[in-house]
């Protein structure tokens, strides 16, 4: 058997930092997004890049996303599917408006919702056969699946979408051994990140430096996270001591957020 792991939004940030520590850890690695060029790069910096894939697609396709994971397995039959990390998303504001191409609303829930959901359910089956006795999915929501932000309706929405959803499929499949759950980030040091605090930065007329200190300074720790850390916390919730938690959305934001 040959564990495998499956990630969304692999090519960059959070998705490839996941990747990476799998990868040393001697998973199979299922590499999916959008961006050919940049799986493909990311699988090359993995250990044994051979034993990966590359599934370039929209992860909101349930065909494409169907065909290209049943080719994924049974190229390598003795792949096992240990766990799903639904991690694919977008982000920014958006403004209501007549015209829905003029208002990000239904890209961004296709993106972080309809994407979330399709992962999890192509990913399903496979986990389900797995000889193991539990399974894994994970997905990535945020800190602001907790509160609202002006102008980010659709993410905030998004967000919070994907923690029902989390606990809905928690009750659906534990009685196939697959705990679901979901990791709310705050601020990460990724490439989306530092756009958000750029476009922040020339609202109010001021430095990215400026600005990204300015959004530390209201953190208890006064950092930011990197994408390594959201990726050991991924590891250890899919990993084999974690037998209990599931339907649960946990919180990784340097205290922005407290329950």
């Amino acid at each position: 058997m040959r564990k495998t792991v499956l990630i969304t939004g692999a090519g960059s940030g959070i998705g490839r930092a996941t990747a990476l520590r799998f990868a040393r850890d001697g998973f199979d690695v299922l590499l999916v997004g959008r961006r050919e060029e940049r799986l493909e790069a990311v699988r090359n910096a993995l250990v044994q890049p051979e034993n990966h894939a590359v599934l370039a697609l929209d992860v909101a396709d349930r065909k494409a996303f169907h065909s290209a994971m049943v080719q994924a397995m049974s190229e390598v039959p003795e792949r096992s599917l240990n766990g799903v990390f639904a991690n694919a998303g977008i982000g920014g504001a958006n403004v209501y408006a007549l015209e829905a191409d003029e208002d990000r609303w239904d890209e961004i829930m296709r993106a972080n919702v309809t994407g979330a959901y399709v992962t999890l359910q192509t990913a399903h089956p496979y986990m389900k056969m797995s000889p193991l006795e539990v399974t894994h999915a994970v997905v990535t929501s945020s800190v602001l699946g907790r509160f609202g932000v002006p102008g980010q309706s659709a993410y905030v929405v998004s967000k919070t979408a994907v923690l029902g959803l989390v606990r809905s499929l928690a009750v659906e499949w534990g009685s196939d051994g697959v705990l679901v759950n979901a990791v709310c980030p705050g601020w990460v040091e990724t490439e989306m990140a530092r756009d958000s605090i750029q476009r922040m930065a020339d609202d109010q007329g001021i430095s990215y430096l400026d600005c990204h200190a300015q959004q530390c300074a209201v953190l208890p720790t006064g950092r930011m996270s990197r994408p390594e850390e959201v990726a050991d916390f991924v590891a250890w919730l899919m990993s084999k001591e974690q037998r209990g938690i599931t339907g649960q959305g946990l919180d990784l934001n340097n205290g922005s957020w407290m329950s």
